[in-house]
């Protein structure tokens, strides 16, 4: 991920590197989340809205509660002082009692409107980053998924960006009507008493202290706990996808010993994350009550001494803590709200992450697709080094084309630069003449059929799975794929047949099983070029002829290349390109390469020799 103002540090865990990005811009971020919300502004100033009128009846509460008080002590006074019966005005005091019921009434109608409101924006803003997201994710190159862990991702998109949700959802609008509560309530007590008001805002300055101390260090702790999350979700994401391996290799220790060590680093970040939010707030509460107790000593004698009233005093302790419960909060807040930056930045990583070059040039297409495929001089390396320099060969349409090279040798990327996965650095790769950055990539990849190693199947019925790459296929087409791919009889022993739902339920289906059907959706698109990547390597000897013979009938007039170890694929080929270090070293038949002497033949005499 890149990131401006961010640094990047290398965490080794288990086998790999993992990159860790501690956030350093949080102005940038919280104004870059205050420009994703413009859209809702004139919903949020109605919550705003709501909020102050909610936040003003709150203060107005402890004034009418004041004269209620008021109200009894003037009757019980008069008893004391004169001897008369005690003579409460209960009309006054129910006016009182029924005001103070109806002004709590409002401010909870104004509160649950507001947390309405703030529900819809936080959510329309969440929906409008999932959609950004998932679009960038269409978008982004293939080297985004080749250099970002699945653990890593999936933790930015759905824990991060939940966070962000949430304090949207709360913490925004509890901060904003925390500080109109704490000047509201400042005022209101300066108007009661000036010295006690010194006392309590004496208290709330101390607890602001101690909000900003620890603030400053806040952010590190956040950004360290999801990355620690990011870890942990990489490891056990491995650690399912590769049961077969783990249990085949007794290595049920290790990673038992693994998956501690990256829960045991999660515990610890999460543990401080959860102390700096919780710690302070004790803390703060101490120098609260100490607070409380000066202001009723001194209190008790301004009472006495006529000062301020009985109800003023109580209502003084109500300023109070409206004042310092906001605080408290606040504090706790703004430690979430450093989380929730964290989490955001890291959502906005995704967002900004470089895009697959546009298809600026002419929408070019070929009339009739023949299958000639050239490259020309074609350069490319996933950096400043090249991977390959100057690889120059050409097939004739109707070609069965065998790709073979030791692992690494760049097999798979000269498929790739087929595709238009990456962009060549230098060159042309041709196709019937046309260079392929003159067709818009979805154009490309259809005149190609493509079988990887890694057999994928989505959820959905085994017709949807075939029919992948043309929906509109109908039931007799899918099953004429499903027999020329020789899967046909194991899919009518399915429980439903072409209409089971492929999901974990049924992951009983091989690997080889699997594969089959991945052929059967290419032999359904009929494109006039196969690219297929080890795709029979999951199958045994005897099903994989069976298959060739269905895929050369397949295969006649188009042309195809073949990623593949086995001899009956690499002599049966019209061309063997031989790779070595990203570069094709020989090209020819498979007598002709023989006769040479060279790399093929060491292939050859190593791998089928006996």
């Amino acid at each position: 991920m890149s990131s401006e103002n961010n640094n990047t540090y290398d965490v080794m865990d288990g086998g790999g590197a993992i990159s860790v990005e501690h956030a350093k811009n949080s102005k940038k971020t919280l104004g870059r989340l205050i420009k994703a919300l413009a859209p809702q502004k004139w919903l949020m100033m109605i919550a705003f809205l709501f909020a102050i009128f909610g936040v003003l009846l709150n203060l107005w509460a402890p004034n009418i509660f004041a004269d209620a008080i008021n109200i009894i002590f003037e009757g019980v006074e008069l008893s004391f002082t004169e001897g008369a019966a005690i003579a409460i005005d209960f009309r006054r005091l129910a006016e009182s009692i029924l005001l103070l019921i109806g002004v709590y009434i409002l401010s909870s109608v104004f509160s649950y409107y507001q947390e309405y409101a703030m529900a819809s924006v936080s959510q329309k803003l969440v929906l409008s980053l999932r959609e950004q997201i998932s679009e960038k994710l269409t978008k982004v190159p293939l080297k985004f998924y080749d250099t970002n862990q699945k653990g890593e991702v999936l933790s930015r998109v759905t824990n991060d960006l939940e966070r962000v949700n949430e304090i949207l959802r709360d913490a925004i609008m509890r901060l904003f009507t925390s500080a109109i509560t704490i000047v509201g309530a400042v005022i209101l007590m300066i108007r009661i008493d000036r010295t006690l008001t010194l006392i309590g805002v004496g208290a709330i300055v101390i607890g602001l202290v101690i909000t900003m101390l620890v603030g400053v260090k806040s952010n590190e702790i956040f950004t360290d706990r999801q990355r620690s999350v990011g870890i942990f979700n990489t490891k056990i994401e491995e650690y399912f996808s590769g049961q077969v391996e783990i249990k085949a290799f007794n290595l049920e220790k290790e990673v038992i010993g693994q998956t501690k060590n990256s829960i045991d680093q999660l515990y610890q970040d999460d543990k401080k994350a959860q102390f700096i939010m919780f710690a302070i707030m004790p803390i703060i509460r101490l120098f609260n009550q100490i607070g409380y107790v000066v202001i009723a000593g001194l209190g008790a004698s301004f009472v006495i001494r006529g000062r301020i009233s009985v109800g003023q005093i109580l209502s003084f302790f109500q300023y109070i803590q409206m004042s310092q419960e906001p605080l408290t909060e606040a504090s706790y807040l703004f430690n979430s709200l450093q989380s929730a930056i964290a989490s955001a930045e890291r959502v906005f990583e995704i967002i900004d992450e470089e895009e697959m070059e546009e298809d600026t040039q002419t929408n070019r297409r070929i009339k009739a697709p023949k299958g000639n495929i050239s490259f020309e001089n074609v350069q490319f390396g996933y950096g400043k080094e090249l991977l390959m320099d100057g690889v120059d060969f050409e097939v004739k349409a109707g070609q069965k084309v065998a790709i073979v090279g030791p692992t690494g040798a760049g097999k798979t990327t000269m498929i790739n630069l087929l595709m238009r996965f990456y962009e060549t650095n230098a060159g042309a790769i041709k196709v019937d003449g046309v260079d392929v950055k003159k067709m818009s990539r979805h154009y490309l990849r259809s005149l190609f059929g493509m079988v990887l190693q890694d057999s994928w199947m989505f959820e959905g019925t085994v017709s949807e799975n075939i029919a992948y790459g043309r929906h509109r296929a109908s039931k007799s087409e899918i099953v004429n794929a499903a027999r020329m791919a020789r899967a046909d009889h194991f899919i009518r022993t399915l429980p439903n047949g072409y209409d089971t739902v492929m999901n974990d339920e049924n992951a009983s289906l091989s690997q080889g099983e699997k594969q089959l059907l991945c052929i059967a959706r290419a032999i359904l698109t009929n494109p006039p070029m196969l690219l297929l990547d080890e795709a029979t390597s999951s199958i045994d000897t005897r099903t994989e002829l069976e298959i060739q013979k269905a895929m050369d009938n397949l295969m006649k007039g188009k042309t195809s290349f073949v990623i593949a170890h086995r001899l009956s694929t690499i002599k049966n080929a019209d061309v063997i390109l031989v790779m070595k270090e990203g570069n094709v070293v020989e090209v020819g038949d498979h007598k002709t390469l023989l006769q040479k002497g060279s790399m093929y033949s060491e292939i050859y005499n190593s791998q089928f020799a006996s």
